[in-house]
């Protein structure tokens, strides 16, 4: 699977019904072990630690993203319980990246690139009973509205199996292209220009309203 540098996007975000995202806990570290190995039974490493350490590191400032989402509609003991979730890395800088090249061939200044960044989406995941109801949708358009408000980082990247035909089709749908084999990328700078086009839509159109009234 080649990977994937998006033209243009929308960051618009509607929960799906009953749906709401908070950040991961610690306390989450069970439910999160036991949905990787349902999402992902096929990993060669032990998660556990890797989790325990990310969910304990809140106060570092190598902080990732992490976002947890949950069916308010369960009932009361489980209404809190996450059902799907999205983990992304600290920071990458993005000279220093596999994808380089395929910046600078989207239109980046290759001598610019020690001053860009990029953020890596690690992991994306939701049970199989509450899939095909936007919920993976939601979690990565979040994903990109974090990008977009980090004024170096100039695109998002993530590795995803051709098998994955799931995957590729919510990729793909949020505009990432396929650059390379097994990787998939969204380049920010039209995602940007579009949120500027509609703030300043919605300046004018509150103008107007001002004066009108």
């Amino acid at each position: 699977m080649p990977t994937t540098m998006a033209t243009s996007t929308k960051v618009h975000n509607e929960p799906p019904p009953g749906i709401r995202l908070r950040p991961l806990l610690l306390s989450d570290l069970a439910t999160l072990l036991d949905i990787h190995d349902k999402i992902f039974p096929h990993g060669n490493e032990d998660p556990s630690l890797f989790y325990e350490q990310m969910l304990s590191n809140e106060d570092s400032d190598d902080k990732m993203m992490t976002l947890g989402a949950v069916d308010s509609s369960r009932p009361d003991d489980k209404s809190d319980e996450i059902i799907g979730y999205v983990v992304t890395t600290k920071i990458v800088n993005a000279s220093d990246s596999e994808i380089a090249d395929n910046i600078v061939a989207a239109g980046e200044s290759s001598d610019k690139l020690d001053n860009k960044s990029l953020v890596y989406v690690m992991w994306l995941g939701v049970l199989e009973a509450y899939r095909n109801r936007g919920i993976g949708t939601y979690l990565m358009r979040e994903v990109i509205k974090y990008a977009s408000r980090i004024p170096t980082c100039v695109g998002i990247y993530l590795h995803a199996v051709a098998e994955n035909k799931a995957a590729i089709k919510l990729y793909k749908k949020l505009k990432f292209k396929c650059v390379r084999r097994d990787v998939v990328t969204l380049m920010l700078g039209h995602v940007r220009s579009g949120l500027k086009s509609v703030g300043t839509r919605l300046r004018k159109i509150k103008q107007e309203s001002q004066h009108r009234s």
